[in-house]
């Protein structure tokens, strides 16, 4: 434990930065991919009074469970294209807590494992991060993206020209790719602790 902590003290700077830099990047990926592959820049942005919403839905909600099933869909902002004539949206991404907690705790793993950096992790570890990469892009699901009705999975994968029954057998994978993601996120991490500890024992 105390191997971990001296190099999470050596390198916090650079884990912070890292983990800024993977949030704002999947944000501006998944963006540039709703106005490549959907059509039209985002002309509206919505935020929501989300602390009022909250005490609405706790003090109306008498289950508990479904308490947290409410507030995880509960959206935070929203943006996206207004059909110019009818004012109807053309497509739209919701960010919404559950899918704000994917995207930070997503960040933190894949920030925390390239802030630990370099190449010394050895083949395994680069091998993690990127199947963990392309999970993460995958796991982009849980948001609340929406386009005619179609899960964001869906229009991510409508945009590419796959046809509806493949996405649908996609769909099927969603709960396996995303915990899939995680774990090999930390088994990057963990890989790099012992490889900065081995280095930091040998020095």
């Amino acid at each position: 434990m105390s191997a971990v902590v001296a190099v999470v003290g050596r390198r916090w700077r650079r884990i912070v930065v890292c983990i800024v830099a993977v949030f704002l990047v999947y944000q501006a990926v998944i963006g540039a991919l709703l106005v490549v592959g959907l059509g039209g820049r985002p002309n509206f942005v919505r935020t929501y009074p989300v602390w009022a919403n909250a005490r609405r839905i706790v003090a109306l909600t008498p289950s508990v469970s479904d308490v947290v099933v409410l507030l995880a869909r509960e959206p935070i902002v929203e943006y996206g294209r207004l059909h110019p004539q009818f004012g109807a949206a053309v497509w739209s991404f919701e960010l919404t807590w559950s899918s704000l907690l994917f995207y930070l705790s997503f960040s933190a793993l894949l920030g925390v494992a390239l802030g630990l950096g370099g190449g010394a992790a050895g083949w395994s570890g680069l091998g993690s991060l990127g199947g963990a990469g392309l999970v993460g892009l995958l796991g982009a699901s849980v948001s609340s993206l929406t386009h005619c009705g179609l899960g964001s999975f869906g229009v991510l994968l409508s945009i590419a020209g796959i046809s509806s029954a493949t996405i649908q057998w996609f769909g099927r994978l969603e709960p396996v790719l995303i915990p899939a993601g995680y774990l090999l996120l930390v088994a990057a991490i963990v890989g790099r602790f012992r490889v900065q500890g081995r280095v930091r024992v040998e020095a």
